[in-house]
């Protein structure tokens, strides 16, 4: 997936369907496609990060923010470690304490259980007075970011297993059961994501250590997590998708342009506008206004 920035949104690894999902819809049974069809999910994720100004997967990154009294955030599942500077030297001496700052999610009623977190307030019972408020590049966050699912810091399920000691940076995973696996899904085992290409029989071959995630060693038997998304995210990346596939069908496919959402069909184009009221009719609410 290129690496490409709209506004807050970054490219990464990850589609909101799946192939199954898309021909489940089309009615088709062949393999021929795949391929296609995969980029076509992943291009339709991307517009609906851009569209959001957010993203959904999962990502593994350590970030920086200013100082300040109450500290927003984007899309925050779970924080590593929280550091400060409190001598304006570069060095994030400061270590917080869970019991330091408490989460807030972008929830109204229960902003507390409200997943992901957008905003950190200092802890009036822990031991300091604020994020290193006044300072530049103040704050440093190592964590996991997304919205994921919306409802859990651990958006994924448990599934299969695999049959294989993994080296790290292996491309080709031999697993137990591909039932409820298919192209497009990001599969976590331990603390690394992988990126599903394509599926042989009961062998994946992926892209690994992809979304700041590490490549390591895993031992056979380790359990295979999928990622998941808010059901209505994944209706509108097949809409999408079918759209421009059923396009594609009908006047063939001339080029692919992922930097501004859109496919560029022979005598059409699925831009920006259509994709813009697709999902105006589908995920408004999940937009997240730009700061």
């Amino acid at each position: 997936v290129p690496d490409m920035r709209e506004g807050l949104v970054m490219a990464g690894y990850g589609t909101y369907a799946t192939i199954g999902d898309l021909k489940g819809v089309l009615g088709i049974t062949s393999t021929t496609d795949d391929t296609v069809m995969r980029k076509m999910l992943e291009s339709a994720s991307r517009s609906i990060d851009q569209y959001c100004n957010r993203r959904f997967y999962v990502t593994s990154e350590t970030k920086t923010f200013d100082g300040a009294v109450t500290l927003w955030v984007p899309d925050l599942l779970a924080i590593t470690t929280l550091k400060t500077d409190e001598g304006n030297d570069g060095t994030f001496e400061n270590t917080y304490a869970t019991t330091d700052y408490i989460k807030y999610g972008g929830g109204t009623e229960d902003s507390l259980n409200t997943f992901p977190y957008t905003r950190l307030e200092i802890n009036p019972n822990g031991d300091y007075s604020s994020f290193a408020s006044g300072y530049r590049v103040g704050v440093q966050i190592v964590g996991t970011w997304g919205y994921g699912n919306g409802i859990s810091a651990t958006p994924y399920v448990s599934d299969t297993t695999i049959t294989e000691d993994l080296t790290a940076g292996e491309l080709a995973i031999d697993v137990t059961s591909v039932t409820n696996l298919s192209a497009g899904n990001t599969i976590l085992i331990g603390s690394e994501q992988y990126y599903i290409y394509s599926i042989a029989t009961l062998t994946l071959t992926v892209e690994a250590g992809v979304n700041g995630t590490t490549q390591a060693t895993h031992s056979s038997g380790a359990t295979i997590y999928i990622y998941q998304y808010p059901a209505d995210v994944r209706q509108a990346c097949i809409d999408l998708a079918v759209s421009t596939y059923q396009n594609r069908a009908r006047h063939g496919l001339q080029s692919e342009r992922l930097g501004d959402y859109s496919y560029t069909i022979a005598g059409t184009s699925l831009g920006k506008g259509v994709i813009e009221s697709m999902l105006d009719d589908s995920i408004r609410t999940y937009k997240r206004m730009r700061v």
